[in-house]
């Protein structure tokens, strides 16, 4: 009788218990998040780096996966935190160190009247010569004015809103001196958002300087 050969089996033995299943026997994309139950990858099978910000969904990261002081300046890129990120009074005086708020770190007017508390702001806060004429809604005003002695002479101050506090004095020469020829701020008018008013003891010129603050 004449051999056919070797027989050949199609039948593949199924794996034997405690065999291993590695890398290399897996397909590409075969094991998915839904072949994997809960709590089985931990941070020990996790290599270092491998969790990337690409592999993360939108939103993936929230607040409830973080641990507490998890999050450290090291891992923040430069100007990854913008004023967008951060929460209305998010931030508190209790999670800002020491000098950390510089001038450099403001926007030109960003601290307003609004953001300083009443006497918040004392005479060592304040750099010598830093409170200058410029900083302060005032005029200082000097000229020569022909005094009646029927009337008051108007002088403008320019600020545009009645002033609160005026002081005016006589620059007197000393024929002014003699002859008692003196300027004084008028009771009768007020000051306006145009104007402050001056009245002279004597008639003729006469020259004057004048402190105008709202």
């Amino acid at each position: 009788m004449a051999s056919r050969g070797n027989a050949i089996s199609g039948y593949i033995p199924a794996f034997s218990k405690g065999a291993k299943v590695y890398g290399a026997n897996i397909n590409s994309g075969a094991v998915t998040s839904a072949h994997i139950a809960d709590g089985t990858v931990i941070a020990a099978d996790v290599a270092a780096g491998a969790i990337t910000s690409a592999k993360l969904g939108t939103d993936a990261v929230t607040s409830v996966k973080l641990a507490a002081a998890s999050v450290i300046s090291a891992k923040l890129g430069v100007s990854a935190v913008q004023n967008t990120n951060i929460a209305v009074n998010a931030i508190r005086a209790g999670a800002i160190s020491a000098r950390a708020v510089t001038s450099a770190k403001l926007g030109v007017s960003a601290v307003g009247n609004t953001n300083i508390l009443a006497n918040a702001i004392r005479k060592g806060a304040i750099s010598a010569r830093a409170v200058t004429s410029a900083k302060i809604f005032a005029a200082f005003l000097s000229g020569t004015i022909s005094g009646l002695l029927s009337g008051v002479v108007a002088v403008a101050h320019g600020l545009g809103t009645a002033p609160k506090f005026v002081v005016v004095s006589t620059k007197a020469s000393h024929a002014d001196v003699v002859a008692g020829r003196y300027v004084f701020l008028s009771q009768a008018s007020a000051g306006t958002s145009t104007n402050i008013y001056l009245k002279a003891t004597k008639s003729g010129n006469v020259n004057y300087c004048a402190y105008v603050q709202l």
